[in-house]
């Protein structure tokens, strides 16, 4: 049965039920993909990522508390670490190996080809990039995981370790510094244009 909370599905899994955690995967999965396929350079970094997330989620299960009707942001949190680890041991060069009853996550043919168009889609916006850069990185995390990852502000400020107020005014900053600056990258490059045309 699929209608079971996070919550109910997680505790049994705690107890050792494999096909309750089965549903928590497919339920998160795709939601956990594309929070990686943002933050990673290859479709093995991206399984890597989401495998790591998974794993870690199935060993604190029995420590899980619902403070929302969903565990996502709480998956979203475990991501967020398990990424920061990663690239603190090798700046996002290290495989790490996931050994649960023999099985290695890793994407396959249309899986892989779809990671890897949705990475050199992000890298084609090099204007919307670099105005993210220069955010500040606590109003960028934010903006991230409200626009990009689709939680509302008060479950990105369960991500974030935030009261639910500074997530709201964090958000409203990136946006008025995201707007502004893309303006200003859309009129130098119609004025650029303008000089070449003439």
């Amino acid at each position: 049965m699929t209608n079971r909370t996070d919550h109910e599905l997680l505790t049994q899994a705690a107890d050792g039920n494999g096909d309750a955690y089965g549903v928590f995967f497919r339920r998160h999965v795709r939601a956990i993909t594309s929070y990686a396929v943002r933050r990673c350079n290859n479709s093995e970094e991206v399984a890597d990522l989401v495998a790591e997330t998974f794993m870690t989620a199935l060993g604190a299960a029995g420590r899980y508390r619902p403070e929302m009707p969903t565990a996502l942001p709480w998956l979203f949190g475990i991501a967020r670490r398990v990424l920061y680890r990663q690239r603190r041991k090798a700046a996002g060069l290290v495989r790490l190996r996931v050994k649960a009853g023999n099985v290695y996550p890793r994407f396959h043919g249309s899986e892989e080809d779809a990671i890897t168009a949705s990475i050199d889609a992000s890298r084609q916006a090099p204007a919307l990039e670099a105005a993210l850069e220069r955010l500040p990185k606590g109003e960028r995390e934010v903006l991230e995981l409200v626009a990009y990852d689709g939680l509302s502000p008060s479950e990105a400020a369960m991500v974030l370790d935030l009261t639910p107020n500074a997530a709201r005014l964090r958000l409203s900053r990136a946006r008025k510094r995201m707007r502004m600056w893309l303006e200003e990258s859309q009129t130098v490059t119609q004025t650029a244009g303008a000089h070449r045309a003439s």
